[in-house]
C-alpha cells in the first residue's frame, strides 16, 4: 500500500504536469495568434503597394486617354473620393461591422477548431 506521502508526491507532480501542459498550450495559441497577425499585416502592407502602383498606372493610362496627365490623376482621385463617401455612409451599419469583425476573428482565431467527438 502506498502512504499518504507517495500519494501527495504523485499528486503534487500530477498538478505540475497539468500546469505545464496549459502553459504550453497557451504558449502554442498566442504564437499562432501572432504568427497571423503577422501574416495579415504583411499581405496588407504587399495590398497597399499593389495600389499604389496600380493606382500610378490607372493615372497615367487615363492621362493618356484624356490627354493630360493631371486630369488623369484627378480622376483617379475622384475614385478614391467616391469610395471613401461609399465606406463612410455604411460604417455604422451593422452587416458591414459584423463581416467585417467575422473576417478577421476567422482569419486570425482560424486555429481554434471545435473538438472532435
Amino acid at each position: 500500500m502506498m502512504n499518504i506521502s507517495e500519494i501527495l508526491d504523485t499528486v503534487k507532480k500530477l498538478i505540475e504536469l497539468r500546469i505545464k501542459i496549459a502553459i504550453n498550450k497557451i504558449t502554442d495559441d498566442i504564437s499562432t495568434a501572432v504568427t497571423r497577425v503577422v501574416v495579415l499585416i504583411m499581405m496588407v502592407m504587399a495590398g497597399m503597394f499593389v495600389l499604389l502602383f496600380g493606382s500610378i498606372s490607372l493615372a497615367f493610362y487615363l492621362g493618356t486617354l484624356f490627354e493630360s496627365v493631371y486630369l488623369g490623376f484627378l480622376s483617379v482621385g475622384g475614385i478614391y473620393l467616391l469610395l471613401l463617401l461609399i465606406l463612410f455612409l455604411i460604417r455604422n451599419t451593422l452587416t458591414f461591422q459584423t463581416s467585417l469583425k467575422t473576417s478577421l476573428t476567422k482569419f486570425i482565431f482560424l486555429f481554434k477548431s471545435k473538438p472532435v467527438k
